[in-house]
């Protein structure tokens, strides 16, 4: 299967599991400005297949913000590296996803049925279940790649050698090592 069929179908399991869980998130109370989620969590999950689809988005960007965030980036793995607990580098002032058409199944998935001031989502039983069954596939069709923090899977995608290898299908998996531990990245089944 080729790299734009494979984002084709990234796209289909998030409107399949939007479609999914429309009626356990009728109730939801999330709305824009809202990033509980985005801050509290901590962890905004990617797989690499996610990560090249947000990486074309942002050459869209002129380049004043591109160096904007690539820094937000670097002091959200910073961050990260030492255990803190960071927003989501791409948050804006308003609290605002500027990424959010193709923000990464790990957000889509979040939603709330009360406010979270803090406590976290309360997300239904079945669409967590949905999600996770969603997430397997997005796995499963990023067979070559990996799965972590998003900040970390963009920081191994802008390696140069892995990004060239990995579009093959061809990576080495030694050559990445200390990369894929120091982030603690899981590779997927299919990967080298």
């Amino acid at each position: 299967m080729d790299l734009l069929e494979k984002k084709r179908q990234v796209i289909q399991l998030y409107e399949e599991y939007e479609r999914l869980v429309q009626p356990y998130k009728t109730l939801a109370v999330c709305e824009k400005g809202c990033a509980s989620c985005c801050i509290d969590v901590g962890s905004v999950g990617a797989t690499t297949l996610e990560g090249l689809l947000i990486l074309e988005y942002l050459q869209g960007w002129d380049d004043q913000a591109i160096e904007e965030i690539n820094r937000t980036l670097r002091e959200n793995r910073s961050e990260k590296l030492n255990g803190v607990l960071v927003r989501c580098a791409f948050l804006d002032e308003e609290e605002s996803c500027r990424i959010y058409v193709v923000r990464p199944f790990s957000c889509r998935r979040l939603y709330s049925v009360r406010k979270c001031d803090g406590q976290g989502a309360v997300v239904h039983r079945r669409a967590v279940v949905l999600g996770q069954k969603i997430e397997k596939e997005l796995q499963e069709l990023d067979p070559d790649g990996c799965s972590g923090h998003l900040t970390f899977i963009l920081y191994l995608l802008e390696e140069e050698l892995f990004r060239r290898s990995y579009l093959k299908g061809s990576w080495n998996l030694e050559d990445f090592r200390d990369i894929i531990e120091r982030y603690e990245l899981v590779v997927h089944k299919g990967a080298p």
